[in-house]
């Protein structure tokens, strides 16, 4: 039987991130990383919007990101690869009874050193080409149908933008790769099981490979960076209800367009968030653009739907921006969410119940963002035995039995 003194489940970015820093940090052990896909960052992590920002109202998420900016930041220097880097910043706008808020969430942002501006309507509108805050040009029965009210201003993260989590995710591998103690890499190889002693200790793993071999690998951790697919993991390795996470999965979409007209402000367009939760941005000359489906079911589908866009998407973006009426979609992919049902936060952590299983799951479509921090906090933790960076102890797996939950209250 095989033996390592860490297994890690899942090659995505947040994988990747927890293996270097451990390595980075002085880690002697030896490493498994394992993979379902065909090569490094084939799930979420692939499919990912890529926005980051740190315009949020809780400590720990805002620590995390802009800790994780600072990373990304220099990551090519730091790395010697790009993660395609961009701070065009981020645009969060509001209708009135959501932007009564935005002095206190002000001062939360400026006692923590967050860079951000407050911007009227006609700021808003200068930068985004098309955009009309008001509602008078909505005809009224579709105005009241689709909810819209006016936009009365707009929060823009300064230090906010995008990146390829893909390009990451590789860097980090790669550099890992170039450590003595370098992790051994096996993708096409699928998680049956994890493997728990008499004492509900995590053990091991079970292995089946793309040829159907199935092995037992003995592990002293076992590093859960499974996303949407861990508490089936869990369900297969004999857990009881009590010890999953309050994980569902959700299908997120994304939609790539053209630009409606040649306006050169397209080029340089923050990651926006309008009406209905509708997001877009520039992505490789391209417009991104996505919405989450809210009456996605708990499901692992990632099946593709292009009326999505039509019915969903664009018929409510047009009435606010009538430019985009001629965006004609080109390509789209369908991915997942590991939502935490509980509170839209990570669980990241030791399983309290079972000592040797370490968590990196539930990120809620933070993931991208906030995994380069945590895979610092993570290392700390394994070496050290407690967090040094940022105390992420307010998101262990134990708050949800605790009540202690992680709420933003005022940015979502």
């Amino acid at each position: 039987m095989r033996k390592f003194d860490l297994v890690v489940v899942g090659a995505g970015i947040s994988g990747g991130s927890l293996v270097f820093n451990l390595l980075n940090q002085g880690f002697q052990g030896s490493i498994l990383v394992v993979d379902r896909g065909d090569a490094l960052a084939t799930g979420p992590t692939a499919f990912s919007a890529g926005g980051f920002r740190n315009l949020w109202t809780t400590s720990i998420n805002q620590q995390l990101c802009t800790k994780g900016i600072e990373v990304l930041k220099r990551f090519h220097e730091d790395m010697g690869v790009g993660c395609g880097f961009h701070q065009s910043g981020y645009l969060l706008t509001y209708y009135a009874q959501s932007w009564e808020k935005i002095p206190q969430a002000s001062e939360i942002w400026r006692r923590n050193g967050v860079n951000f501006e407050i911007w009227t309507p006609e700021q808003i509108e200068a930068r985004i080409p098309g955009l009309r805050c008001g509602v008078d040009h909505i005809d009224p029965e579709v105005c009241e149908f689709l909810g819209f009210q006016p936009i009365v201003g707009g929060v823009f993260g300064c230090d906010c933008g995008a990146f390829d989590p893909s390009q990451a995710a590789v860097g980090y591998f790669e550099r890992a790769c170039g450590f003595v103690s370098k992790p051994q890499i096996e993708l096409n190889t699928e998680v049956l099981a994890v493997a728990f002693d008499h004492a509900r200790r995590a053990t091991g793993v079970r292995l089946k490979s793309v040829g159907g071999a199935e092995e037992d690998i003995e592990a002293g951790i076992v590093a859960l960076c499974s996303g949407p697919w861990t508490n089936n993991l869990l369900k297969a390795s004999g857990l009881p209800d009590s010890d999953l996470m309050p994980i569902v999965n959700q299908k997120r979409m994304l939609f790539i367009t053209d630009f409606p007209d040649s306006d050169p402000r397209w080029q340089d367009l923050p990651l926006t968030i309008i009406d209905q939760g509708i997001y877009f941005k520039c992505e490789a000359g391209n417009l991104m653009i996505g919405k989450a489906k809210h009456d996605a079911p708990d499901s692992l589908d990632t099946t593709f739907e292009p009326d999505y866009y039509v019915d969903e998407v664009n018929l409510p973006m047009q009435e606010r921006m009538p430019n985009v009426a001629t965006c004609k979609l080109k390509s789209g992919w369908a991915s997942l969410y590991d939502t935490c049902s509980a509170d839209h936060n990570a669980i990241v952590g030791w399983h309290e119940e079972h000592p040797g299983l370490l968590l990196q799951v539930g990120y809620s479509g933070h993931g991208a963002m906030e995994s380069p921090a945590v895979g610092i906090c993570l290392a700390e933790l394994i070496l050290t035995g407690k967090y040094q960076t940022i105390d992420c102890a307010p998101l262990r797996w134990s708050r949800f039995r605790e009540g202690d939950l992680v709420h933003e209250k005022i940015v979502i």
